[in-house]
C-alpha cells in the first residue's frame, strides 16, 4: 500500500508538462436537498482555517513537490458555493495560485455563483481580478421546484445576476439547470428552458437528476416519502432539451452540456481529455500521470495535516497503462466527438479493442473514419452501461 509519504517523494519525481487547477470552496449557507458533496456551514472561523490551509496546500504542491511554475491553462472554483466567500478572498486564492504557478495569460478562470451571494460589486472585483467566466446555478426557474430542491435562488435573483454579470465585463457566462427530478413536468422544464434562453448564456449544463447516496432527497425516496426519478421520463426530457436547445443555436458537445461556439468549458474538457488537473480544498480530486488521488473530506483534518506538511490524502490510486487507456475511453466517449482509437491491436490493447467491438455490435459504439470512436444515440442513452463495459 501505497503511504502518503511515499507517494509525495513519487510527486517531486513526476514531470507534469501544464495543469487545470480546481480549487473546492466547501461553505454553503444551507445544503440543496439533491446534493450530496462534501460542505460546510459558512462560519468565520472555518473560512480562515480554509483559507490558511489552503496556502499551505498550495505552496507544498508548488516548492516542495515541483509544481512551481507549471504551465497552468484552467482554473475552476467550485463547491459548495465558492462565492460565500468574500470577493477579496477569491481573489487572493487567484493571486496566490499565479505566484506558485505559471498561470497563462489567456487562461479560462471559472467560478461558481449562487445567484444570492452575488452583487454589482463583487461580481466587478471578480472580473478585475481575473475571473474570466461565471458558471451560475439556477436548476429551474419554477418557484414551487425550487422551494422543494431547496437553497435555490428564485428567477428574479437569476436574472439580475446575470445582468450583473454582463454590465460588469462577464461575456462568459453558464448556467446550471436540472431535469428529471420527482415533481417536474414536462411543461415546467419548457418553461425553465425558455427562461434560460432568454438570458442569452454562451453555455449551459442541463444534468439528469440522479440520486445522490447521502442527500436529503435520497433519505426521502428510501423511506418511500418521495418518488425514485422516472427515468423514461428523463429521457423524453433529454430529447426535449436536445432539440430545444440545438434549434437555438447550441451546439451539443458533451452529454450534458451544450454551448455557443467557442464557448466550451476549457477545464472540463481537460478532464475528458484525461488531461492532468490537480485538485486543491478539502475533497477535491487530482489526476497527475498514472496518479489518482483525492484530499480528505474533512476540513479540519485537511487543515491539521497541512499544518504538519504533509497532503492531506485519503485514497490514492496508481494505473496501469491499460486502465489510463480504459479511462481515457470511457470520459473521452462524453464528448460527442468521440474519441480516436488505433484499431491496430497491440498486446495492451487487445482486451479493449475487443470490448470495443462488442459494444459496437450491441449498437452503442459506432467506429467513424481514421478510427474515431463514438456513442450511438442507443449509447448517450446506456452511457454507464458502456462506462462499465469499459473499465
Amino acid at each position: 500500500m501505497t503511504t502518503v509519504t511515499d507517494f509525495q517523494k513519487t510527486l517531486g519525481r513526476m514531470q507534469v508538462e501544464d495543469l487545470g487547477i480546481y480549487v473546492h470552496v466547501p461553505f454553503c449557507f444551507a445544503r440543496c436537498r439533491f446534493c450530496a458533496f462534501y460542505m460546510e456551514r459558512l462560519r468565520e472561523d472555518r473560512v480562515q482555517a480554509f483559507m490558511d490551509a489552503l496556502a499551505h496546500e498550495l505552496r507544498l504542491y508548488a516548492r516542495d513537490l515541483g509544481l512551481r511554475k507549471t504551465p497552468v491553462h484552467t482554473i475552476y472554483f467550485g463547491g459548495g458555493t465558492p462565492t460565500t466567500l468574500a470577493p477579496r478572498q477569491l481573489a487572493r486564492i487567484l493571486n496566490d495560485i499565479r505566484y506558485w504557478f505559471a498561470v497563462e495569460d489567456d487562461a479560462e478562470i471559472s467560478v461558481e455563483a449562487h445567484p444570492g451571494t452575488v452583487s454589482p460589486d463583487s461580481l466587478g472585483i471578480l472580473r478585475e481580478s481575473g475571473f474570466t467566466r461565471l458558471s451560475v446555478g439556477a436548476q429551474s426557474f419554477d418557484q414551487d421546484e425550487l422551494r422543494d430542491l431547496g437553497g435555490r435562488a428564485f428567477g428574479a435573483e437569476v436574472r439580475q445576476a446575470l445582468s450583473w454579470a454582463q454590465s460588469v465585463g462577464f461575456t462568459n457566462v453558464s448556467l446550471d439547470l436540472m431535469y428529471g427530478f420527482p415533481g417536474q413536468s414536462m411543461e415546467s422544464w419548457q418553461r425553465t428552458l425558455g427562461e434560460a434562453l432568454s438570458l442569452s448564456p454562451t453555455h449551459l449544463s442541463c444534468y439528469a437528476y440522479t440520486m445522490e447516496e447521502g442527500s436529503p432527497f435520497h433519505r426521502e425516496i428510501m423511506q418511500g416519502k418521495r418518488s425514485a426519478p422516472d427515468q423514461e421520463f428523463q429521457l423524453v426530457l433529454e430529447d426535449e432539451t436536445v432539440d430545444r436547445l440545438v434549434a437555438a443555436g447550441f451546439e451539443r458537445y458533451e452529454i450534458s452540456n451544450y454551448c455557443r461556439a467557442g464557448y466550451e468549458c476549457r477545464h472540463n474538457m481537460r478532464y475528458w481529455h484525461v488531461l492532468p488537473y490537480l485538485g486543491l480544498g478539502p475533497s477535491a480530486q487530482s489526476s497527475l500521470g498514472h496518479a489518482r488521488f483525492g484530499n480528505m473530506a474533512d476540513l479540519e483534518s485537511y487543515a491539521d495535516f497541512l499544518k504538519r506538511g504533509t497532503l492531506p490524502l485519503d485514497e490514492i490510486t496508481s494505473l496501469s497503462l491499460d486502465q489510463v487507456d480504459r479511462e481515457r475511453m470511457v470520459w473521452g466517449l462524453r464528448m460527442l466527438s468521440g474519441v480516436p482509437v488505433r484499431m491496430k491491436a497491440t498486446e495492451q490493447k487487445t482486451a479493449l479493442l475487443q470490448t470495443i467491438r462488442q459494444l459496437g455490435e450491441q449498437g452503442l459504439l459506432q467506429v467513424k473514419k481514421q478510427g474515431r470512436v463514438r456513442l450511438t444515440d442507443l449509447g448517450l442513452r446506456f452511457v454507464d452501461t458502456v462506462a462499465v463495459a469499459l473499465l
